[in-house]
């Protein structure tokens, strides 16, 4: 393990890439609370493609030393693979089947079956990257753990909601409301807390070291 001091070119590096990177996390974050908060207000799909944007200048950096990655394949390929397939796949799948306008219990549950398939699939992206970054290091720690950290949040709500769509005639409408609507609250808190620390790691002294394996 060598310890590569993250300073002069790979400082500028880094600090331009959290920046842009986390600044477009936040964009994103502030138009989907427009969108949940503001009937009537559409703001398309820009908020995925900021996120994604984002994602993808997290995992290739503004040069090579603003890489949360390192640019290392696995971790790398990983972060962007999520990006790409969290913006794709609710469109594909919608367009997989044309909506019956019925009742259909068959389309129902193609559509459960290809959506969870949608989510473990980004499930293992996502887990993958963010233990890359974790083991890394390039983000000073306790902070490289701190996308694990928002990950579980968001997971631990996720599996929530789902045991309470499960049971959802046990618990009523009202249950799965309020998980629902806690699910939304975490995952925006997440993405939030993220992009903050990302600007605010990028504005700190001393430059972080980058861990070598």
């Amino acid at each position: 393990m060598i310890d590569v001091d993250a300073s002069g070119a790979a400082s500028v590096q880094r600090r331009r890439t959290w920046i842009t990177a986390g600044v477009l996390l936040l964009a994103s974050v502030l138009l989907q609370v427009v969108t949940n908060t503001m009937p009537g207000v559409w703001t398309g799909v820009l908020p995925q493609l900021l996120f994604a944007a984002s994602l993808v200048i997290f995992a290739i950096g503004l040069g090579r030393g603003g890489s949360v990655t390192a640019r290392r394949p696995l971790g790398t390929g990983a972060l962007i693979a999520f990006a790409v397939w969290d913006l794709v796949w609710p469109w594909w799948l919608m367009s997989l089947f044309t909506y019956p306008g019925t009742d259909d219990e068959e389309y129902f549950a193609a559509m459960r079956m290809l959506g969870t398939t949608g989510q473990v699939v980004a499930l293992i992206l996502v887990v993958i990257a963010v233990t890359q970054i974790g083991r890394i290091r390039v983000v000073p720690r306790p902070w490289n753990w701190a996308p694990l950290w928002a990950l579980s949040a968001v997971v631990a709500v996720q599996v929530l909601q789902n045991i309470i769509v499960v049971a959802s005639f046990a618990v009523g409408q009202a249950a799965l409301l309020a998980v629902s609507g806690l699910f939304t609250l975490i995952s925006i808190a997440a993405t939030g807390f993220l992009g903050v620390l990302a600007i605010v790691l990028a504005t700190r002294r001393d430059p972080a070291s980058v861990v070598v394996y």
